[in-house]
């Protein structure tokens, strides 16, 4: 991940390009992020701000913050509006009890379309997740040697003489410009599509 941070962030070969990054880490996300995209599953919204994750998520908690001060505000005015009883029933007072009623009245309709402007600040429901750890595995979980690939009527083979094992240990990265096999590989071992040689 340092040097994937590094590159992205420093080498020439990336000043003009643009990369998308999914990722949870925050450390790898502030080094190399210039905007950031939130995804608001609750609002059905996709917002964008300037700079790294740590500023987004500041900048966030700051307006959550003022939203919720801003909602409290309007609960309270309502609240007080909502109390007022008249004394009597005279023109003056019902006049006054009316008014009263009406801003409050207001406040909600304004309290409502704030909660709809600030829906992507809501947070998203946390979905329970549990996943159960299975026995340990000894040995290769995937082992191949000399594997060949190529597709029909293609002039030489996407690769030859493969020899590799995975197993449980085993933190693999493929890269590799768009269009050059990353995938291949990987369909390959899975048995989709078939190799055309192996030893």
């Amino acid at each position: 991940v340092l040097w994937l941070a590094r590159e992205l962030s420093t080498s020439p070969t990336w000043q003009q390009r643009m990369a998308v990054v999914v990722s949870h880490d925050r450390v790898f996300l502030d080094e190399v992020a210039t905007d950031t995209l939130h995804v608001s599953g609750a609002a059905r919204q996709l917002t964008q701000s300037r700079g790294n994750y740590s500023g987004w998520a500041k900048r966030r908690a700051q307006q959550q913050l003022t939203h919720e001060r801003e909602m409290e505000s309007k609960r309270r005015m309502i609240a007080e509006l909502r109390a007022f009883k008249p004394l009597g029933s005279t023109p003056k007072q019902m006049k006054i009890f009316k008014s009263k009623e009406k801003m409050a009245d207001k406040l909600e309709e304004e309290a409502r379309e704030l909660d709809e402007q600030a829906a992507s600040l809501t947070e998203d429901a946390e979905l329970p997740l549990s996943l159960k750890a299975g026995g340990e595995v000894s040995g290769f979980l995937v082992q191949v040697k000399g594997v060949s690939f190529g597709y029909p009527g293609s002039a030489a083979p996407l690769f030859s003489g493969v020899e590799m094992g995975i197993d449980a240990r085993s933190r693999i990265v493929l890269l590799g410009e768009n269009g050059n096999g990353k995938t291949t590989p990987v369909q390959a071992a899975a048995g989709q599509p078939r190799h055309t040689r192996s030893s």
